[in-house]
């Protein structure tokens, strides 16, 4: 029977060594974590990956109370981040749902509160919350600034469902005090 001292001076085993504050980096945030960024503390509320024919992405829902924003990480040669806010599809002025039905794509150009964006990439791929599952498909189309630093997102879900975002990339270090949550 191991008594209390066994437990506090036996030998331990790897995992009694684990650090909970070890390995707190952006790209490991879990749901219930903390981060610091843009002068508020925000805490993870759902997590999910993106499937793109092999390419993988994977995105944080971010709340801290009064707002609330997606953070992306992305890999193709270099990893990118973005942070994105939902917006409403009929915010961009060019009428993209019909536009999409009549043409199975939104216009090269669109334009949100009088900026242009032109489009940079699009594809399909599965939405996986907590990346697990088979996951639910989708269709994206990416748009640009012409800085390159804004970023538009058309998104399709099933027959006539969509989703519009905008947002800017980021770089990692703009994000600290990553703590876990205190469980009670």
């Amino acid at each position: 029977m191991a008594g209390l001292f066994d437990r506090w001076f036996g030998d331990k085993k790897p995992e009694d060594l684990t650090d909970p504050l070890h390995d707190l980096t952006l790209s490991n945030l879990k749901v219930g974590y903390l981060v610091d960024f843009d002068l508020k503390t925000w805490e993870v509320k759902s997590y999910g990956t993106y499937d793109f024919e092999g390419d993988r992405a994977e995105e944080w829902e971010l709340d801290c109370g009064d707002d609330r924003c997606f953070l992306e990480r992305a890999e193709d040669d270099d990893v990118e981040w973005t942070i994105t806010r939902k917006i409403t599809l009929s915010d961009v002025t060019e009428g993209v749902r019909a536009h999409i039905r009549s043409h199975d794509d939104p216009p090269q150009e669109l334009t949100l509160d009088g900026q242009r964006f032109s489009a940079e990439g699009s594809g399909a791929g599965y939405y996986r919350k907590d990346g697990k599952g088979s996951g639910d498909q989708m269709i994206f189309w990416d748009y640009t600034d012409s800085s390159g630093e804004k970023i538009l997102s058309i998104e399709q879900w099933g027959e006539d469902q969509f989703e519009a975002s905008v947002g800017k990339y980021v770089e990692e270090y703009e994000f600290t005090n990553i703590l876990p949550r205190l469980m009670h």
